[in-house]
Formats: structure tokens, C-alpha cells, sequence
């Protein structure tokens, strides 16, 4: 298999962790290296690697040579994420992705620059915008649509024919019923349930803590 040298963009928790996983389980990507930018390039080395500012990057990876892998972040509501990636498209680069060979992957489509950890099952027909991270053990159901520039979190649950805007950020836990439109940026925080759409930026926090009623007895037609 023809090896794919690829830099990564970050050097904090997550890039730790996604460097693990790639050298682990994606022997056709070699990490050559990171970048970040500049003011926060204080060191000219980082996990043995060369760390080059942002604004250098060809200099000593050009787009010819290599392709990129991040930023591995989803600070200001995956919008770092969302403005390095155009400008590195901007500037010639290609980006690479890594999806992780312990998911349940039956869709169709999925974007470039994404990272998508494991046991994720993503069912038929579901389609993956670009530069979009799913960390670890989430579903995402039949006919779901994500946009680009999404982050979901670990334990969610998306029901199918859903739609996801561009930004949303799907923290831990969260449920997603089938059939809803969740719109840009939208923000679904804390295990929140989600049974109807959500607007553009919206926010969603936390379960509905409300108890019916009516005892349990009465859901045996039902269940």
C-alpha cells in the first residue's frame, strides 16, 4: 500500500490522541510532521516531528509533497476548524482522512479531512460532509445527512433521515429522534434529547427531566 505523508495540524490532547490511533491502525499515512499557528509555535519540534507555523508551511512541507490532517480541535464552535481547513484548500493542499477500521461503515459518502474513531456505526445511505470529527461509539442512522465543519462527541445517537447543519457541535450522550433538521452551528450540550428541529445556532442542554403522569403499566400496548 502506498504510504501518504500527512501533517498534522495541532499538538494538544486531541492531535495526541488521533496520532496514536493513525500510527496505529492507518499504516498508508506517515506523519511528517505538525503545524499550528504561529503564536502558538514556541517550540521548533513536537513529538519528535518538525512543528512549522501555520504561515510557513510550504516552506518546508509543500502541497506537493504532503497532505493535511486537521486542525484537531472544535474550539469557537468548529470554527477554527472550519477557517484553517479553507485556507489550506486555498493554498493547494489536499486533506487526507482516517476512518477507523473498527467502525461499522455502510454509507455513502464521506468527506475529506475527517477523523472517525472507533466502534462508530454509520448505516446505509448515511452521507458525511468534509472535515467533520466523530469521536468514539457513536450511531448514526440510516439517511442521516451531515454537513461539513460538524463535531460529534462520544455515546451519541443520531436517528435516521436526520439532518445536520454545517458547525453543530453534538457533545456526549446526546439523542437525536428520526427525521429532524438541525440547523447551522446549532449546539446540543449534556446528554440532551432532542424530539424536535432546531433552528440556526440553536441550543439544546440537557435531558427533558420531566416524569409522565400515568404509571408504566400504561405503555404495555405500546412496548
Amino acid at each position: 500500500m502506498t504510504q501518504t505523508d500527512i501533517v498534522l495540524f495541532g499538538a494538544g490532547d486531541m492531535a495526541a490522541v488521533v496520532a496514536v490511533y493513525i500510527r496505529a491502525e492507518a499504516p498508508h499515512l506517515n506523519i511528517v510532521g505538525y503545524t499550528l499557528d504561529d503564536a502558538y509555535c514556541t517550540a521548533e519540534t513536537h513529538d519528535g516531528l518538525p512543528l512549522v507555523p501555520w504561515s510557513q508551511l510550504e516552506a518546508r512541507f509543500p502541497p506537493d509533497k504532503v497532505q493535511l490532517l486537521g486542525p484537531l480541535t472544535y474550539q469557537r464552535m468548529n470554527t477554527i476548524r472550519r477557517d484553517r481547513y479553507l485556507e489550506g484548500k486555498a493554498r493547494g493542499y489536499d486533506f487526507a482522512r482516517f476512518l477507523h477500521p473498527d467502525c461499522h461503515y455502510y454509507g455513502d459518502s464521506i468527506g475529506e479531512n475527517c477523523v472517525i474513531l472507533e466502534r462508530n456505526i454509520i448505516q446505509p445511505f448515511a452521507r458525511i460532509g468534509n472535515n467533520c470529527i466523530l469521536w468514539s461509539g457513536n450511531h448514526i442512522g440510516h439517511h442521516v445527512t451531515i454537513g461539513d465543519h460538524v463535531f460529534i462527541s462520544s455515546q451519541v445517537g443520531v436517528a435516521g433521515s436526520t439532518v445536520i447543519g454545517d458547525e453543530c457541535h453534538l457533545a456526549g450522550q446526546v439523542a437525536v429522534t428520526h427525521g429532524l433538521r438541525i440547523g447551522r452551528a446549532a449546539a446540543l450540550l449534556n446528554a440532551a434529547l432532542v424530539s424536535q428541529d432546531v433552528p440556526d445556532e440553536g441550543v439544546v442542554v440537557g435531558p427533558a427531566p420531566e416524569t409522565k403522569p400515568f404509571k408504566s403499566s400504561r405503555m404495555r400496548r405500546l412496548l
